[in-house]
């Protein structure tokens, strides 16, 4: 199990949504550095960036940070916006140890058999789930597509690992969708998955560990105080 704290982006800006609606955005703070800084030093050795600005335009639009934040020694997992073969290429070059791509997986299947031979690993699959279905453009449409579908078909073409959110607890504290998980990976055993979404305490994240998940995305617990980072990374490293 690998604890996740994530950053999200817009305008340069460290924000959370709730349930994906960015009309509900929160601010905390304008230092993302900063913020990273603060999660190297409570031990994280990986770190989750979403731009949103780049999931709602449909370009990245923060990349720039992207060598400073590897710089701190973190291992970043950065997504947002990723619609293009050549944004993930930017996207790895200017730091991100993988690039979470959603939409652009989700559009076909040569897209995606395209993307995973020439990215490979450091491609990780985000299925967002919204209504039962999966969420694309930044969470904005929801596509015809179950996530089980959507599970199936990347793993037929070589994926192994996926970040799956549970968008309708996204940012609410309301705890993880465990039956969605125990679906999937009854259903798609051989499926690694992370999980993001209504993650509020290290309960959560030991329940999560218990359904046989391999990580655990924190947000807004870190932001309202409410999740103690250090102490959840020493537990999870000692597992």
């Amino acid at each position: 199990m690998i604890v996740y704290p994530a950053i999200d982006l817009y305008g340069h800006k460290v924000v959370r949504l709730t349930k994906g609606d960015f009309s509900r955005r929160s601010e905390y703070g304008d230092d993302p550095l900063g913020t990273a800084a603060s999660f190297a030093e409570a031990g994280a050795t990986w770190l989750h960036v979403v731009d949103l600005e780049g999931a709602r335009g449909g370009a990245p639009v923060h990349l720039d940070l992207l060598p400073n934040l590897a710089a701190l020694g973190l291992s970043v997992q950065y997504g947002g916006g990723l619609r293009r073969s050549e944004d993930i290429a930017a996207t790895l070059e200017a730091g991100a140890s993988r690039a979470m791509v959603g939409s652009l997986l989700a559009k076909d299947e040569e897209t995606a058999r395209h993307c995973r031979e020439a990215f490979g690993s450091r491609v990780l699959p985000t299925v967002d789930v919204k209504g039962g279905r999966v969420a694309v453009s930044g969470w904005t449409r929801a596509s015809a597509l179950t996530p089980e579908a959507l599970l199936r078909r990347l793993l037929d073409l070589g994926y192994e690992e996926f970040l799956v959110t549970a968008v309708d607890r996204d940012g609410t504290g309301e705890g993880p969708d465990l039956p969605l998980y125990q679906r999937l990976l009854r259903l798609c055993p051989d499926a690694r998955l992370i999980a993001a979404g209504g993650i509020w305490s290290e309960r959560h994240v030991h329940l999560l560990d218990e359904a046989g998940l391999t990580g655990a995305v924190v947000g807004k617990a870190l932001y309202e105080g409410e999740f103690d980072l250090a102490a959840a990374l020493r537990r999870w490293r000692l597992c």
